[in-house]
């Protein structure tokens, strides 16, 4: 899914960059925006056209579970009638008190929690079927009451209680309709017309930016379109961390917070809010009016009385051939176009210098487009962090810092005049820093909650039994709390903890808002307070090197944007200028394919490698619930450097061939003179009208000292 973008834009970018390069670059580049536009509302839509389906229990539901739910968290049975009805009843459905000999647990917990853990290991026993039956008389299911099980069914986490995580079960079992075919399909979709979409911005607004703005200030606009590029990205992860702070459908299961791995945000927001936005711009300049600047100004003339030339802008790219009226000349028959395709291509191999920067950006993009999916899930193992927070920290360091960077080199390119060499050497230099601290990265670590239930995994094996039999946690979500000592347990139900909470519950409203739940009465907690939350997860540790890290990530991408600008130089100046957007095309299409499509495959693997716990789907392994983020941590970071070390090969080779290159083009004294002679014009009509104001003047002086003269 997340490569699906690519499988559009490996077969098209090269045509697109071909044809759009001889074409309009406005009205491509407006239509490739329009169709990330319509992507965006392709995949939002996927939330309204297949809704999640809602908790809607249809097994059994034995009337034993509906009353001590309804006895015990719903109308608390305060009089203690109801618990005297039982205690009455009890000699006579089980006379020989086989139910309070056979309990394992503690002496004072109520009878009706003894008699479920009874039934749990004697099935279909006259005590069980009798005491069903009597309960079922006394009090039968309601509507309410069912509504009560569903709430209790749908908690993103589990009790210690066989009936109830026998009905979860029984739930959320395997059913052959259902299917998600439906929603994957229409998310597919839309990211292949987003591959589509983005073949055109990029590849045609390096060489169309390049056409018109002199060429000793194009670093600073390269700097500047890589600043906005970037921006983008900074601006979705701030705006994607506030809207996972929001559910799906905002209205979130009882108790389930952001910090849980069970959370889903609200995602589909972003596509819907940044499609609407995208789409009004991309219109307009699909429908880009001219390329005449001031089409609607008066005739101006020069000094000999000839019109001016009006300012234009280069939308076709000015160094192709054109016929009269300033369109492109394209070859006429297909086999024309399909031959002059080939010679391109063919030129753009023979190129080193190209196939050098090629060459090391496949690698790059290799190490970092995986590694940059999957941060985020990282860092939530290692540290034990909300995806919120983990977005904001990721724009503000290091998307900032690289786009920081960016700046910084564009400057530095102006300020140290770097050309050839000395550009390569820049960029290799820059990029040798950026790998060094992502080794750094590596030694920064922590116990989070994941973490040390990894250690448990890792001693005990994937088997979480606790210390009851009767708890059914088997199918029971991962939910991490621990006890106040900080000692972690895979969920409350592995935690022995009995159905109910202690400052919490989702059927009164005084006390559903609570920043963190507290289960209580757990019996597999070992110590006097038989309390777990995670809350008491001990958080201290990971908070400092959490910043630590994103430290280590700003100074590296700050170093990593550095280079950007000289890179991107280098491969437009080592080719023909006609062949610009076809490099920059095929550029992308070879990374797409080698780097960009399989790099998430490799990464996920990598992560997969770490694994210690499979949830069970179905009949196969469903995705990863508990990591050896020990393990994760060293391998994620050596092999990211590793990669990064190793495209430094390329760094060299460009450095070898690049003797000559020319980056920025100096002004000639023939421009410089043509400025100062801009400059000095307004002086010079002034100093023209000055001396005539003088002369005119003079003359009238002398006339009068002649007439008095004269008289």
């Amino acid at each position: 899914m997340v490569s699906a973008g690519d499988f559009a834009y490996i077969p098209v970018v090269i045509f697109t960059s071909y044809f759009g390069g001889k074409g309009n670059r406005a009205r491509w580049i407006g239509a490739g925006c329009i169709l990330i536009s319509i992507a965006n509302f392709m995949i939002a839509s996927s939330n309204f056209l297949f809704p999640v389906e809602q908790a809607n229990v249809t097994t059994f539901i034995p009337s034993t579970l509906a009353h001590q739910i309804d006895r015990n968290l719903v109308h608390i049975d305060v009089n203690q009638s109801e618990h005297q009805w039982l205690e009455q009843l009890h000699p006579l459905i089980d006379p020989t008190n086989k139910v309070v000999m056979n309990y394992e647990g503690d002496e004072k917990a109520d009878l009706l929690q003894k008699y479920v853990e009874y039934c749990h290991y004697n099935k279909g026993s006259q005590i069980c079927n009798s005491l069903e039956k009597n309960i079922s008389e006394k009090f039968p299911i309601t509507d309410s009451k069912m509504s009560n099980v569903r709430a209790m069914v749908a908690l993103p986490y589990g009790f210690c209680h066989s009936m109830l995580n026998f009905v979860r079960s029984q739930h959320y079992a395997c059913k052959k309709d259902q299917s998600t075919l439906g929603p994957f399909m229409m998310i597919f979709g839309g990211l292949l017309v987003l591959g589509v979409g983005r073949t055109m911005p990029f590849s045609l607004g390096l060489p169309l930016m390049d056409d018109n703005v002199k060429k000793q200030n194009l670093p600073l606009y390269f700097s500047f379109m890589f600043f906005v590029k970037i921006l983008g990205p900074v601006i979705g992860l701030l705006v994607g961390g506030q809207l996972n702070k929001l559910y799906v459908d905002f209205n979130p299961p009882q108790g389930l917070t952001p910090l849980d791995p069970m959370w889903i945000g609200c995602w589909w927001l972003g596509f819907l809010i940044f499609g609407t936005l995208l789409f009004g711009p991309s219109l307009i300049l699909y429908f880009f009016p001219s390329d005449d600047l001031d089409i609607n100004a008066p005739e101006e003339y020069d000094d000999e009385g000839k019109v001016k030339p009006r300012k234009r802008l280069n939308l076709v790219d000015r160094h192709i051939k054109k016929d009269e009226q300033g369109n492109a000349l394209m070859p006429e028959t297909v086999m024309d176009k399909v031959n002059d395709f080939k010679e391109t291509i063919t030129n753009l191999m023979k190129n080193r210098i190209f196939v050098g920067a090629m060459f090391g950006r496949i690698i790059d993009v290799l190490a970092f487009k995986g590694y940059f999916v999957f941060q985020a899930k990282y860092l939530e193992l290692q540290f034990g962090v909300p995806q919120y927070r983990i977005q904001r920290y990721i724009a503000s360091t290091g998307i900032v810092g690289f786009a920081c960077g960016v700046m910084l080199g564009s400057f530095s390119m102006k300020f140290f005049k770097l050309q050839g060499r000395k550009a390569a050497a820049w960029v290799a230099v820059c990029s040798l820093v950026a790998a060094l601290i992502s080794f750094a990265n590596g030694t920064v670590g922590c116990k989070s909650v994941i973490g040390q239930i990894g250690d448990q995994i890792k001693v005990n094996g994937p088997v979480f039994d606790g210390c009851r039999d009767d708890c059914m946690c088997d199918d029971v979500p991962l939910y991490p709390v621990c006890d106040v000592n900080g000692n972690a347990h895979y969920s409350p139900c592995h935690a022995g903890c009995a159905m109910g909470w202690k400052n919490y519950s989702i059927f009164d409203n005084a006390k559903a808002n609570v920043d963190t739940l507290i289960f209580e009465n757990c019996a597999c907690v070992e110590n006097k307070v038989k309390e777990v939350s995670r809350s008491y997860c001990k958080t201290d540790e990971c908070e400092e090197r959490f910043g630590r890290f994103f430290m280590h990530q700003a100074f590296g991408a700050i170093f990593g944007g550095l280079g950007v600008v000289p890179g991107m130089l280098i491969v437009l100046r080592a080719v023909p200028p006609e062949h610009r957007s076809v490099s920059l095309g095929f550029n992308g299409f070879l990374v797409s394919l080698l780097a960009t499509l399989p790099s998430p495959i490799i990464w996920g693997k990598i992560i997969d490698m770490s694994c210690l716990l499979w949830k069970k789907s179905c009949d196969s392994s469903g995705s990863c619930s508990v990591y050896d983020t020990d393990e994760l941590r060293i391998r994620l970071h050596v092999i990211y450097g590793c990669l990064r070390i190793f495209s430094l090969i390329s760094d060299v080779w460009v450095w070898y061939w690049a003797s000559g290159l020319k980056l920025i083009e100096e002004e000639t004294p023939e421009e410089k003179g043509k400025e100062e002679e801009e400059k000095l014009r307004p002086k010079r009509k002034e100093s023209v009208k000055e001396a005539a104001e003088k002369v005119e003047k003079t003359a009238y002086e002398l006339d009068q000292l002649i007439d008095q003269r004269g008289s």
